[in-house]
């Protein structure tokens, strides 16, 4: 009998020392809170903020790398399904959900995956991506991830973890919001309008901030000058203005850069975009050019009245004159009449002759 109860003593503690290593190694691999079941757990989250990665972060980690506004953060979450082949149990529906609580404002920023689903012992990795806002303040916030899902036989899965995210900003920053055109291409029509905004990301306030737009080409020259608050928050942190210019027609078509530039932190620091605007030769004046260069001079027309001389419209028509047309000497009239005479002349001297030599042979 004692040895039985000591066997089993044995046995007991043989299985307390199995079991808690085995429960220690399940919760040493889920680095996250499971709410129910454990068996969908979290693996592994990295974490990169800009282009700079943290990896291999666990349940209540702060995340090392710092955001700056406008900066783009990428959660990758590996999750599995933690049910052995025996249990062929498939969890189904799994939504991956992060939220950076109180970020915007005093809102949330949240995102989730597309819904997947995991066969037993089997794992599998989503993105998040999230865009800090320009509008941030300089601060800690807390990172909620989520994971849920379903499953057929053992109901509900799901698993938490929390992590911290810092916003750091620089001390003298500016960036623009917005720097259009509109129209962006023009041809005809050549009124354009820029439509600009800039906006103080850094932790200082900036006094006689300049902004300067210009192109030569296209005789464009702007200034303003403003000043700017560090209250993200604020209207007085952002500058916003709309130039309107026009574009003379006799500029070549083309793409023509427009560079805005602001001048911050006492003239030390700059920030540029820029906008292009596309020329296109316009039709209509083209037509009128082509016109212009040919020119067709037409002679006057010259009207010739039967009797009169008339003045139309500036035009005096000469006066018909006859015709005359120079003859030679053996085609005038008086030559004719000479030489028919003579051929007559000569007729009667021959008839003569001829009466006179009859006459004497009858003698």
């Amino acid at each position: 009998m004692i040895l039985n109860k000591t066997f089993s003593v044995i046995i007991g503690l043989f299985l307390v020392l199995l079991i808690v290593p085995i429960v220690s190694g399940v919760i040493g691999d889920n680095v996250a809170e499971d709410t129910n079941g454990g068996h969908l757990i979290i693996t592994d989250v990295d974490v990169k903020v800009g282009s700079k990665t943290d990896k291999n972060l666990e349940d209540d980690d702060d995340i090392d790398r710092e955001a700056a506004p406008g900066d783009t953060v990428t959660f990758t979450i590996e999750v599995a399904n933690n049910f052995t082949r025996d249990d062929d149990v498939e969890i189904e529906d799994i939504v991956i959900t992060v939220t950076i609580e109180g970020i915007d404002d005093g809102d949330d920023l949240e995102e989730e995956s597309r819904e997947f689903d995991l066969r037993e012992d089997r794992d599998e990795k989503k993105k998040i991506t999230f865009k800090i806002p320009l509008e941030v303040d300089e601060d800690t916030f807390d990172v909620l991830i989520e994971v849920e899902g379903d499953t057929k036989k053992n109901g509900s899965q799901e698993v938490k973890m929390d992590l911290t995210l810092e916003v750091e900003k620089e001390d003298d920053e500016v960036r623009f919001l917005r720097n259009s055109l509109t129209p962006s291409e023009i041809k005809c029509s050549r009124t354009v309008q820029l439509s600009t905004a800039v906006i103080n990301t850094g932790s200082d306030d900036q006094e006689d901030a300049d902004l300067e737009i210009t192109n030569i080409e296209l005789g464009v020259s702007f200034r303003e000058t403003f000043d700017l608050s560090d209250d993200p928050f604020d209207d007085d942190s952002k500058f916003r203005k709309t130039f309107t210019f026009n574009v003379d027609q006799d500029v070549a078509p083309g793409i023509y850069p427009i560079l805005s530039k602001v001048t911050f932190n006492d003239g030390r620091d700059t920030e540029s975009e820029t906008a292009e605007l596309v020329v296109a030769q316009c039709e209509i004046f083209a037509e009128e050019e082509e016109e212009e260069e040919v020119v067709v001079v037409q002679p006057p027309v010259v009207t010739e009245p039967a009797d009169l001389d008339v003045v139309t419209a500036g035009i005096v028509s000469a006066p018909s004159l006859p015709v005359t047309e120079e003859k030679s000497l053996f085609q005038s009239n008086a030559f004719l009449a000479v030489l028919v005479a003579g051929e007559v002349l000569l007729i009667i001297i021959a008839i003569l002759i001829v009466f006179v030599v009859v006459r004497r042979r009858r003698d």
